[in-house]
Formats: C-alpha cells, structure tokens, sequence
C-alpha cells in the first residue's frame, strides 16, 4: 500500500512539474518539454540544486559546458531540419549527449557524477515516454 501511494505521488509531482514547467502552448514548437535552452537551463538547475557541494569553479566549467552544448545544439538541430532520416538526427543527437556526459565527468568528482547520471537517466525516461507515444 506504502508503494502504491509513493508510486502515485512521484506520478502526481511528475506531471504537476512537467505541466507548471511549460509555457503556454508547451513551448516553442508545441515541444512537450518546452525549448532546448529551457531543457538545458532545466537540467542545469537541478544538477545544481541536487550536488550540493559544487565548487565555483566547477559551476563557471559547468556554465561553459551547457553554453557550448546549446550553441552546437542549436546548430545542429538547424542542419538536421534539412534531413527526414530521423535515425541519423537520432544518432547526431546521442553524439552531442555523450559528449557533453564526458566533459561533465571530467568536472564532478565520482559522487557528484553519479548524482547526474541519476539526473540524465531520469530525463531521458521521461523524454522517451512522452517524446513519441511509444511506451
């Protein structure tokens, strides 16, 4: 019984969350998890408010890492418009993830790292349950 109402209650804050943290009309393009500055900017602040003994200079890497990663995502993103083959837009994309996974892991210590993979992992099951009504 315990279980069941944890389980509806993280489905509950889940869904609260996830609506309160779009804008109207669910972001630029109708995208469910709003704009990719407003999903970095989202990933960011819960790294941030999850790893709790940061330093200031592993924020400053940090705040480079997640610009740099916006800019060649965006940029990215433009030239896949150009193509219908989803599976290499798909493939491009898992590319810029890994790599900016490493350049993270370069900067966060093994604990502080593995909090954000809890964060990645978490974001990308939800991403893949909303992103095309497969599951």
């Amino acid at each position: 019984m315990k279980a069941l109402q944890n389980s509806m209650l993280i489905l509950f804050l889940g869904i609260s969350i996830s609506t309160l943290a779009q804008p109207p009309g669910g972001g630029r393009g109708g995208r469910p998890g709003g704009s990719p500055e407003q999903m970095i900017e989202r990933e960011k602040q819960t790294l941030y408010s999850k790893v709790e003994d940061l330093t200031g200079d592993q924020k400053l890497l940090l705040d480079g890492i997640y610009e740099e990663f916006l800019v060649t995502l965006q940029e990215s993103m433009e030239e896949m418009r150009q193509s219908n083959d989803r599976e290499s837009r798909r493939e491009k994309m898992e590319a810029l993830r890994k790599e900016k996974d490493e350049l993270i892991a370069d900067v966060l210590n093994e604990d502080q790292f593995k909090i954000y993979e809890s964060i990645s992992r978490t974001r990308r099951e939800q991403r893949d349950d909303d992103g095309d009504g497969k599951n």
